[in-house]
């Protein structure tokens, strides 16, 4: 939610606390690469102290930021507590899946919330663009901010006394199994290697012309040095039967690794199409924040049929007919977006691609990959927009700004078409998920 509420608020947030152009979309670039870069290292040491404990300490910290979001009055500011935001929720996610795994039994029920699950964050995210304008255009941006602090809040309390307590039993004491039990070293070298990508490609959305800075090559460099390094680690520590973070093992079923490239390119289209029409509405054109967010209901509306509908058909219909069919949907929105007008009609094209888009068979579980997505997916978008933009011959401003969004939605359609031909043939085998063994 509170990403959606930054997207809707940021030409206001950036003019009040001076945020540059060049900076404007590091505040959402932050907050995916923190939260990317500590999901594997906090979900394993939740392994180890309970997933209660952890998920309660992450969403009363998430409080915390959320607050000082409110109160921030520099660009500096907004952009260390939206990182502190991402190192927060990076305690929360991992712990939800164990959560959910050890309340419910396998069968319709935990369907039914993981399904509720993957619905929050995408839920969550469009609403935060409704209510970021409308609280833009009335009692201003930080009472956004404000309000949802207390909303998590009364959450937070809640969870004290109603989550379960996750705790595995094992003979070692807990510092000891926090020393011998996770793969420290397979943890800092996926962690540090993706922080240094997705440092990049944050650097990349002030100015694509970034990538080719020598400090940006050398990062680079050491990032790919370590993501090689990272398997040959995994197979060492398995030959030695040593905990490994992700084990070689995992890349070998097909379903596995399909799922989390679809997961990958689905979080980048869904957020690409969300941000991109958001500037669309505002900067092409000139609406408020107020109008562009309400323009957005029919998002949230298919976003929660869609989750639901999930949770019923996920045992009942094979996962490839699921997924092929939902990803082959949501292919027509960017289509839609990146054949408008200025002053197309809402109700030809944006409307119909707001409210196919959430047709996504994103995969809530996939967390990880889920904030990798969306940050490469938010960089490479932004690079080509402002790349194509920039060397646009058109003499009106609003004219090459659409050409570069243009140019953005049909990067997300490459990306929505990736996902097709990946879940058709990667999810052959598949049958249903989740029935309950007999």
């Amino acid at each position: 939610m509170g990403s959606g509420i930054l997207i809707a608020a940021l030409p206001r947030i950036a003019q009040d606390v001076g945020i540059s152009e060049g900076l404007i979309l590091w505040p959402a670039a932050v907050y995916a690469l923190a939260a990317g870069c500590l999901l594997l290292i906090f979900g394993a040491v939740a392994d180890v102290i309970g997933a209660k404990l952890m998920w309660v300490v992450g969403s009363f910290l998430y409080v915390a930021f959320t607050i000082a979001i409110g109160v921030a009055t520099s660009a500096i500011q907004i952009i260390l507590f939206r990182t502190f935001l991402g190192v927060a929720i990076s305690m929360c996610l991992p712990t939800a899946v164990s959560l959910i795994t050890f309340t419910f039994p396998k069968g319709s029920w935990r369907n039914t919330a993981f399904a509720m699950n993957g619905m929050g964050q995408p839920l969550g995210y469009a609403l935060g663009l409704v209510l970021g304008g409308i609280f833009t255009d009335t009692i201003g941006w930080r009472w956004a901010y404000f309000m949802m602090a207390i909303i998590n809040f009364c959450l937070s309390t809640a969870s004290i006394w109603s989550l379960p307590s996750v705790h595995r039993h094992a003979e070692k004491k807990w510092t000891r199994r926090l020393l011998e039990d996770i793969d420290w070293v397979g943890a800092i070298i996926l962690s540090v290697a993706l922080g240094l990508l997705l440092y990049v490609l944050a650097m990349t959305t002030s100015s694509y012309r970034q990538v080719g800075s020598p400090h940006n090559i050398a990062l680079l460099a050491v990032s790919g040095t370590l993501l090689v390094t990272f398997p040959c680690w995994m197979h060492f520590q398995c030959k030695r039967s040593k905990p490994a973070l992700i084990p070689n093992r995992l890349w070998q079923n097909a379903s596995f690794t399909s799922i989390c490239i679809s997961v990958f390119f689905c979080w980048a289209s869904l957020n690409g199409i969300e941000y991109f029409t958001t500037l669309y509405f505002q900067k092409v054109q000139g609406l408020s924040a107020l109008q562009g967010s309400i323009r957005f209901i029919p998002h949230v509306i298919m976003g929660t049929a869609v989750n639901i509908a999930t949770a019923y058909l996920v045992s009942r219909v094979k996962v490839q007919t699921l997924a092929v069919g939902s990803a082959i949907i949501t292919m027509v929105a960017p289509v839609l977006m990146a054949t408008t007008q200025i002053d197309e009609n809402y109700w030809f094209s944006p409307f119909w691609a707001l409210f196919l888009s959430p047709v996504n068979p994103d995969g809530g579980v996939f967390n990880e990959v889920a904030q990798f997505g969306n940050s490469v997916g938010l960089a490479v978008t932004a690079a080509i927009a402002a790349s194509v933009t920039e060397h646009s011959g058109a003499r009106n401003h609003k004219d090459a700004l659409l050409e570069g969004y243009r140019a953005a939605f049909w990067t997300i359609f490459a990306g929505t078409s990736a996902v097709v031909i990946i879940t058709f043939f990667g999810l052959r085998k598949g049958g249903t998920v989740g029935k309950k063994d007999e």
